[in-house]
This record gives C-alpha cells, sequence and structure tokens, in this order.
C-alpha cells in the first residue's frame, strides 16, 4: 500500500526520477488546463486532501473481494494518490488499446499517418467482437484509420485494435514509445487474435494469416478443459501486456494534462474514451449519470478492468479530476468482479465531492 498522505507525484515507484519531474510540472504548471471542456476547467488546489480515510474504505472494498484487485486513485490537482497492489503487474485486457491509440495519435500529430489513411481488412484480420465481426465476418472492406479508432475506444472492437496495431508498426513499436515517454511498467507484445488464442489454451495455431474467424472460433472450442484452465492460469501470471495500476493512472494523468499528445489529438482521444459504451456496471456504474468519465475497459472470462478520468462536479466539496485505474483478476464471477471497480469509483466520488451515492441494485440481473 503506498500512504495516502504522499504529496504530488515525488513517491513515483522507484524514486524521484525524469517521469516524476514531469509530471510534478505538469500538474503545476497544465492544472488550469486540465480539461478541454470550459465545464470542468478548475484551479489547483491550494490545501492538499488527506485521503487517510478513503484509503481505508479502499481497504474495506479490496478485503472483500475474492479476486486479486489493484487500484491507483490520483487527485491531479493536489496529485494525492492512493495504491494498493499499485506497483504489481496485472494482465491489461482492452486496456492495451489506450497505448496503442494514443500511438496512433503521436504518428498522425507528427505527420506520418493522417486519420483518413485507408486500411484493408481481409479475411485473416477479423477478430471475434464487436461491429467489425458482425458485419464483416469474411472481411472484405476498407475503413479509414478515424473508423478504426473509434470503434476500438468506443466498442472495444478487436480487430480494429488490430488493424490499427498493423498500421502503427506492431506491438514493439508501442511499446518503444512507451518506454521513451518514461514507462517501464506497461508491456504491449501481443496483438488482440494472439492473446486471445494464448489466454485460451490454443497450441500450434496456423500462422496468423490463415486465421478467419471460423477458424479461429473452432480451435477455441476444440481446447480440452485442462488446457484452457491451464491457457488461463499462464495468463494471469504472464508479464506480457500487463501494467500496474500505478503506472497505468500516470499514463492517464498526463493524457489528461495534455502531456501526451498535442492539444487536438488529446481531446479527440479524451472524447473517444467519454463515449465509451463498454462496462457501464464498473467506474460509471454508481456514479451520476451525468458525470463525465472518460474511460477505457478491459474484459475477458477471468479479468475485468477500468481505468479512467472522472471530472468532478464544480461544487464538490474537493473539486478537480480524479484518475482511477482498477484492475480485477481471477475473481468468483464477471458481475462481482464489476462491483468492486464500482464500489471503489462510488467510495472516491463520495469522499471528494461529499455527496452520498446510492447503494447498488442487489436484485436479480436483468436480461
Amino acid at each position: 500500500m503506498r500512504c495516502a498522505t504522499q504529496s504530488r507525484f515525488a513517491a513515483y515507484a522507484d524514486g524521484p526520477t525524469l517521469l516524476s519531474v514531469q509530471l510534478l510540472i505538469s500538474v503545476v504548471l497544465l492544472a488550469n488546463m486540465l480539461a478541454f471542456r470550459p465545464a470542468t476547467r478548475q484551479p489547483l488546489v491550494r490545501v492538499a486532501p488527506d485521503l487517510t480515510v478513503l484509503e481505508s474504505t479502499f481497504k474495506r472494498i479490496v478485503g472483500r473481494s475474492r479476486g486479486k484487485v489493484g487500484v491507483a486513485l490520483i487527485h491531479l490537482e493536489s496529485g494525492r494518490h492512493i495504491t494498493i497492489r499499485g506497483d504489481e503487474r496485472f494482465p491489461m485486457a482492452s486496456v492495451v488499446k489506450l497505448p496503442i491509440a494514443v500511438e496512433l495519435l503521436k504518428q498522425v500529430s507528427e505527420g506520418k499517418l493522417t486519420l483518413d489513411h485507408q486500411v484493408w481488412i481481409g479475411t485473416s484480420d477479423i477478430r471475434p467482437c464487436c461491429t467489425l465481426s458482425r458485419r464483416h465476418r469474411n472481411g472484405g472492406v476498407s475503413k479509414s484509420a478515424r473508423e478504426l479508432l473509434e470503434l476500438m475506444m468506443i466498442e472495444s472492437d478487436n480487430t480494429a485494435a488490430d488493424a490499427v496495431l498493423k498500421l502503427v508498426g506492431g506491438p514493439w513499436v508501442v511499446e518503444r514509445r512507451l518506454r521513451s515517454l518514461g514507462f517501464s511498467k506497461i508491456n504491449v507484445n501481443r496483438s488482440e487474435g494472439q492473446l486471445l488464442l494464448d489466454m485460451a489454451g490454443v497450441s500450434g495455431a496456423p500462422p496468423p494469416e490463415l486465421w478467419t474467424l471460423e477458424l479461429q472460433r473452432r480451435l477455441v472450442a476444440e481446447v480440452t478443459r485442462d488446457a484452457l484452465n491451464e491457457g488461463r492460469a499462464h495468463y494471469l501470471r504472464d508479464e506480457r501486456d500487463t501494467a500496474t495500476p500505478y503506472d497505468t493512472a500516470l499514463f492517464l494523468g498526463r493524457l489528461q494534462l495534455g502531456d501526451l499528445l498535442p492539444k487536438t489529438e488529446t481531446a479527440l482521444l479524451l472524447d473517444l474514451m467519454s463515449r465509451s459504451t463498454t462496462g457501464p456496471r464498473r467506474m460509471k456504474g454508481r456514479l451520476p449519470a451525468d458525470t463525465h468519465v472518460a474511460h477505457k475497459t478491459g474484459t475477458t472470462a477471468i479479468v475485468i478492468n477500468d481505468v479512467g478520468v472522472i471530472a468532478l462536479p464544480p461544487n464538490s466539496a474537493i473539486a478537480g479530476h480524479l484518475v482511477l485505474a482498477a484492475f480485477v483478476a481471477d475473481g468468483s464471477s464477471i458481475r462481482a468482479m464489476e462491483r468492486v471497480i464500482g464500489d471503489l469509483s462510488a467510495a472516491a466520488f463520495e469522499f471528494f465531492t461529499g455527496t452520498k451515492v446510492p447503494a447498488p441494485a442487489r436484485g436479480r440481473r436483468r436480461r
């Protein structure tokens, strides 16, 4: 547990580094530029809040969870933060689409790509999940980089994500960018297609050039229960495509502060994240409907994640922006893992706004 009352970002995991200095400078100089929506702009907090009570609440929520929970919360205006297992690695699942999106927009800002660039989606490019696999199961369609970015960020489309990953140059290019930005604890190593097969325990798959949607589904369906369990167990301990909650929160904080991308690209990505349709019971689940949340979820049968930025209302007891990165692995059920994230988000919102959030409904799940 990282002490809740440590101030700003000076207590970065490995001591003061270039990244921690950059973050401190960003907090001080860019606090009045936090949001690209004027209604949410707040001044720097003069007195840093004491998060001891909220830290205790977080401990209780995490303590009653069956899964392994990692969480990092940063109040951007003061830099005060809480972490639980903040420096431990967790599988990102589709949270990996966030650094991929940043790489795409970095290349756009550098003039290497344009969002109008057309990408051909062939038969072997289709991945399970979402719009592209439903409407174009055999491929044969061209989409712009902008369309692919929207699909991967709003509905977490796996086909779109792999197409963007290929367009920018592959996992190693994204990871190289992360390292250049100072993030050593966020790994991007595989395509969504490869990760899904690995997690399902598929071995001996043919080359990706032969991966039709039907083949991918058949390979997964033919996996034995033992192989599936081993695949999932390995996924949970594999350092590939993982991140620590604290590094993820720092990444989000720098995105919100405009320290990762130019203003136009920052505004675009945060807007897409605010329009996300996935994980409605997680970070946003118990918050007032009009709360502005820019987030990215990650979902598998054994991993439920949600990371994002919550804009606090102007009349909050402590105004500003909260960065929350919550990872839950190997929990008792998807609904239970989602509830943990929803409870953490609600507790933080209550603490900073001084407003009680309604208790979650505990009735039967509506179909």
